[in-house]
């Protein structure tokens, strides 16, 4: 267990770091990450960097802090908090989310279920209409936050 807590938590350094090279080497090749608000689903550890890549494109000063970090068995559950500034488009399922130039905070929760020392699935939860609301989109949108 000690092991899979300290391959997520290389995970968080890598992104962090803009280590896309570790993050690929630590994701399974068959791996499946799912985005649980959209249901859409990355294949490999392609997905996994197409992913975290457009995050970054998006809020290229953008940082991962772990909040909660709890483990049993092979599965690791993951709170945390990502900061950043809304300074590239966001790529989404339903579209393109131009730059807002706005500052984002955003609690976010994933599951890792790995295997042999690889990420075998991660399953992402994003409050997206909380970060709707802080690019001043909900408004436009007639959601009330």
């Amino acid at each position: 267990m000690a092991d899979n807590t300290t391959l997520v938590r290389g995970l968080f350094e890598a992104w962090n770091k803009r280590d896309y090279a570790t993050i690929s080497e630590q994701m399974a090749p068959n791996s499946t990450l799912i985005d649980m608000g959209s249901g859409r689903t990355l294949q490999g550890s392609e997905g996994a960097v197409q992913f975290t890549k457009s995050l970054f494109d998006a809020l290229p000063d953008g940082e991962f802090v772990i909040d909660h970090l709890t483990a049993k068995d092979d599965t690791v559950v993951v709170e945390y908090t990502g900061r950043g500034t809304h300074t590239g488009d966001l790529v989404i399922p339903a579209g393109t989310v131009p730059a807002t130039g706005r500052p984002l905070t955003m609690h976010l929760c994933d599951v890792y279920e790995i295997t042999g020392g690889k990420v075998q699935t991660v399953r992402t939860y994003i409050d997206s209409g909380a970060i709707m609301a802080q690019f001043g989109l909900a408004e436009r949108l007639g959601v009330t936050p």
